[in-house]
Parts: structure tokens; C-alpha cells; sequence
């Protein structure tokens, strides 16, 4: 009998135990205790339908059923590409994840995870996202998924594709919270929504659209703007029009793409959008989010240049919290370049920048490129590779994100924390798998390791990171739980301030906490007047910059 009774212990340990039974407003739901038991565990749960009737196209509201859902199915993906020609996901992937303390607590925060992958790869699910971290410290967390790519982000300006459906699938994912994530124990009024990268972006257009008002109450960026040159399309009938080609044929009608495009399948659309040249940020040719035409009977997201909204001030003001790695360019670099660059004709400054520049001669384009090559160059050794990540960071993330952080600081009564993640630990993994586990400073996503738990990397020295971990997740929970990451009632040794300095204070998130100024004046000068001169007209930023007055102080 002690056999039997130890046996059973040891198959406990491998077996999830059934949660409560949970009734939304699609029908009743079942989940799974966790592992070590402190939450309940609800996967896969739809919130919105996608049809052939509705591919390119806002979601359908979701499924009901009889009986009990069982949601225990953790990797669910939208389409993406894979290894070699393999397409993962499903075309129906409009699903969520719910992580639920277990406690007899009601109205607890909520904190709402949209995932990166520059609109074309990720998933919500814990497979990359594990939300463990934030149920165990009294948060409910709910991760989603959203169409990507050309699913998700086809904007031809018709009703059949009129653009931003995986945004669109953010806003259902909203509303399906505020319906039923009181029954799950969360609070619907008390609502962070947080993301990194694309996730980042998304959320900035959360934040700016009218069709999102209402349905979230904080927000945090991480290494994402929506000013950002790869966040919007700029041409994208352009962009529909060089997919088709590679179909065989050669037109700019909308209504002649959306039948060539509605005719393939995921796998062939998938596979003929493969980057050739350049990866995520600095490739021409991704799907991302664009201003939509103003069509009968279709709810626009995005509904005019994101400059135009915050100059506007009519957006949601929330509290936010804003800010970036040091070494962001590391992971992007790595996959454009590798390792190292020696030698100098391996390097085409402008083919690093996107098409939110223009250039009216060959000698204006080419004095540009001389001042970059004079800001970034000027000194190296033998290698330049840091040289480049110095350029990806400053033109994809920070510059962007600084514009973007300023214009909300002059529009808004809300607080604002800034912070700079350098912090080079044990489970910095983006820049480990990138090859700079050497290098100082963190990559770009590295700070997700210390903020979640993904069930894809056992990472057996996270336990040596347990005081970043620690640290990190009570910022992020602080700052849902109470409007501030360290109120007077935290045990945290020191104090995270809102700034609303021209250039404001930033908390510095290192292996010790320190602050300093947001912005190092002589990079942000640079593309402060690279854009003021060169950004597109048609791209709704007349006028938008940082004053020369400002950049002085």
C-alpha cells in the first residue's frame, strides 16, 4: 500500500488536475491546474472565427457549444512560416489563453500579452509566452493570438480586404475580456495592455484607435512605436502588387489582387513571402498595419497617421510605461549580417532604411548617406558589426519610440515611465542564439526571459537569474495592480518616477539600478533631421520633430 500511495504521488506530478468548471458566453469552459499548482490554466480558448467568408477581413464572433470545452491545448499558432517550406498553424488560430490564480480573491488585474514577431511569425500561447510569472503574483494574464501577415494585414481598401484584420482580432480579443474575464476571477476595468515589438506597435494602435477606446486602462511599449519605419505600410498596393508578381502577374488594380491573392492558400502565400535580402525591420516587403479607406459598414482601426492622432490629443490616455534595450539591433543584425562585417563592400547604409524617406536627387541621398556613414563609422576596429547594431537600434527602435514618447508626454495628463533594459545575464537568449553571448548589454526581447516562462526553453540557469526575474515581474505587476511600478507600499529599494522632462529621466535596468537621461543627444539629432527633411509627405508627419531647442538641453 505505501507503494501504491507513493506511486500515485509521483503520476500526480505528471498528471494535470482538471480546474473548476468556468461558464463564458460561449458555453462552459474547463481547464487544468498547474504544474505546481498555484494556477489554473485555461488554453485555446476561441474568442472570434475566421471563414473563407471573412479571410481578409475583421472576425466573426466566436463558436458556441454544448457540453465542456476542454481547454488544454497550449501551442496554438496562427500560419507562419517554419523550417524549409512548412507552414505551422491553422487558418482558424482567433484563440487565448487564460492564466488564473487560485485564490479565493475576486477582481483581480488583468494583464493582456500581445506577442512580436514583426506581424509575420509568434504566437500567444506558453509555448514562447509562458504567463506563469504574473498568475503566481496575483494577476490574472491572458495571452492572444492574432492573424499575421498577408492574412492579417492585406490592406487593399476594399471591403473584401480593406486592412488591419489582425488588429481588428486584437479589439475582438478586448471585448471577448470584458464579457467573460470576470469569471476567471479579473477585474474588466483594471486592464494592462502590454506588448513588445510588432506587440508594442499593436498596442500603440490600440492606444489610437476609436474602435479600442474602453476596453484597456494601462499600457506598457516595449521596443515598439507605431512611428516606427517598418510599423505601417506606406504603399501597400505596392506591397500587394510585388506579391502577385511573384505569382506571374503584373497589375495594381485591388479588386484584380484580391481575387489572385483569395484564390491561393496560406502555405503558397507563406512560402512566396519568404524575405530574400533583408530580415523584419529592414525588409520592404512585409505585411504590417496601414491607414485604412474609410468603407461603408466596415469599422476602421487604424483611421489616420498615427502622428496625426497624438498631435490630435484624441486618443486613450492611460498611464504608460515606455521603453527599449541598449543593444536593440543585435537580433536583426545577426540575421541580416552575421557575425561580423570586415569588410566595407558587404555594407549599403541605404538599403537599412525604409520607404518612409525620400530622397528628391542622387546628391541629397548620397550626402544623407555620407552622415550616416560619418555618425556610425567614423571609428571601428577591424569589424564593424557593432557599428551596424548602433544603426538598427537607433533608426528601428529608439528614434521612433523617442518621437512617439515625446508627442504622447505634450498630449496627455497621464504618467509616463521610461526605462533602458542593458541588464546582460544568464537568459538573455535572443542575443545568446544570435552568437553575442560576449557582447555587453542586451538584445532586442531579452527581457522577456525575465517577465515570462516559455514551456520551448527549459533554461535550467534561470534559477541564477531569480532576483531579475523577481524584479521585473513585480515592475510589471506593480504597475497593473496600482498605476505606478513602485508605490509607496512596495518593497522594491528604490522608486521608478514618471518624467516629463524634455529628455526625460529613464529608470536604467542593469544588474544595478540607476537612472539617466532617456536619449543620447547626438544619434537622435541625426534622424531628428534626416526626418525632418526627407520623411514622405504623404506619410502624415508634417511637421512633426524634435525641436532644435529641445535637443540642445
Amino acid at each position: 500500500m505505501k507503494w501504491i500511495a507513493l506511486l500515485s504521488l509521483i503520476v500526480a506530478n505528471f498528471i494535470h488536475q482538471p480546474s473548476p468548471v468556468v461558464r463564458i458566453t460561449s458555453g462552459y469552459v474547463r481547464g487544468r491546474v498547474s504544474e505546481n499548482g498555484k494556477f489554473y490554466e485555461f488554453l485555446g480558448i476561441p474568442y472570434g472565427t475566421v471563414e473563407d467568408s471573412n479571410r481578409f477581413q475583421g472576425p466573426l464572433p466566436p463558436p458556441k457549444w454544448d457540453g465542456i470545452f476542454e481547454a488544454i491545448n497550449e501551442n496554438t499558432w496562427c500560419p507562419q512560416p517554419s523550417v524549409g517550406h512548412i507552414v505551422l498553424g491553422e487558418a482558424n488560430c482567433l484563440k487565448l489563453n487564460v492564466l488564473s490564480p487560485v485564490t479565493t480573491k475576486s477582481k483581480l488585474p488583468v494583464m493582456v500579452y500581445i506577442h512580436g514577431g514583426c506581424f509575420f511569425s509568434g504566437t500567444g500561447s506558453p509555448f514562447l509566452y509562458g504567463g506563469d510569472f504574473f498568475a503566481e503574483n496575483d494577476v490574472v494574464f491572458v495571452g492572444i493570438n492574432y492573424r499575421l501577415s498577408v492574412e492579417g494585414f492585406l490592406c487593399l481598401g476594399i471591403k473584401e480586404a480593406p486592412g488591419n484584420a489582425g488588429l481588428k482580432d486584437q479589439i475582438a480579443a478586448l471585448k471577448w475580456i470584458q464579457e467573460n474575464i470576470h469569471q476567471f476571477g479579473g477585474d474588466p476595468k483594471s486592464v494592462t495592455l502590454f506588448g513588445e515589438s510588432a506587440g508594442a506597435v499593436s498596442t500603440s494602435f490600440m492606444i489610437l484607435s476609436p474602435a479600442a477606446k474602453g476596453l484597456f486602462h494601462r499600457a506598457i511599449l516595449q521596443s515598439g512605436s507605431s512611428l516606427a519605419p517598418w510599423g505601417l505600410q506606406h504603399d501597400p498596393i505596392r506591397r500587394a502588387s510585388a506579391l502577385v508578381k511573384k505569382f506571374g502577374y503584373d497589375t495594381v488594380d485591388p479588386r484584380e489582387i484580391y481575387s489572385i491573392i483569395s484564390n491561393r492558400t496560406i502555405n503558397e502565400l507563406i512560402n512566396a513571402l519568404k524575405y530574400e535580402d533583408k530580415y523584419c525591420v529592414a525588409d520592404e516587403n512585409i505585411f504590417v498595419p496601414c491607414v485604412e479607406n474609410k468603407i461603408d459598414g466596415v469599422e476602421a482601426v487604424v483611421t489616420d497617421y498615427p502622428s496625426n492622432v497624438i498631435k490630435s490629443g484624441n486618443y486613450t490616455k492611460v498611464p504608460m510605461i515606455i521603453g527599449y534595450t541598449d543593444n536593440e539591433g543585435i537580433f536583426f543584425v545577426a540575421a541580416d549580417y552575421g557575425l561580423s562585417i570586415k569588410n566595407n563592400t558587404e555594407l549599403n547604409i541605404m538599403r537599412n532604411l525604409q520607404t518612409d524617406l525620400e530622397f528628391p536627387n542622387e546628391w541629397e541621398k548620397n550626402c544623407t548617406e555620407l552622415n550616416i556613414k560619418k555618425h556610425y563609422f567614423s571609428s571601428y576596429d577591424d569589424d564593424m558589426i557593432m557599428n551596424v547594431v548602433g544603426l538598427y537600434s537607433d533608426l528601428h527602435f529608439k528614434f521612433p519610440i523617442i518621437l512617439e514618447s515625446r508627442m504622447y508626454a505634450e498630449t496627455t495628463n497621464q504618467p509616463i515611465y521610461y526605462y533602458l533594459f542593458k541588464y546582460s545575464g544568464f537568459i538573455n537568449m535572443p542575443k545568446i542564439i544570435s552568437g553575442f553571448a560576449m557582447t555587453g548589454g542586451a538584445s532586442h526581447a531579452d527581457e522577456l526571459f525575465y517577465l515570462f516562462k516559455p514551456r520551448s526553453f527549459p533554461l535550467p540557469q534561470r534559477w541564477l537569474e531569480s532576483e531579475m526575474i523577481k524584479r521585473m515581474v513585480t515592475l510589471w505587476t506593480n504597475f497593473a495592480k496600482y498605476g505606478e511600478p513602485t508605490p509607496r507600499s512596495s518593497r522594491l529599494p528604490f522608486r521608478w518616477r514618471p518624467s516629463r522632462n524634455t529628455n526625460p529621466t529613464a529608470l536604467v535596468i542593469d544588474s544595478r539600478i540607476t537612472t539617466a537621461p532617456m536619449w543620447e543627444h547626438a544619434s537622435v539629432a541625426l534622424w531628428n533631421d534626416t526626418y525632418n527633411k526627407y520623411r514622405r509627405n504623404d506619410y502624415g508627419f508634417k511637421n512633426v520633430h524634435i525641436p532644435e531647442s529641445i535637443m540642445r538641453r
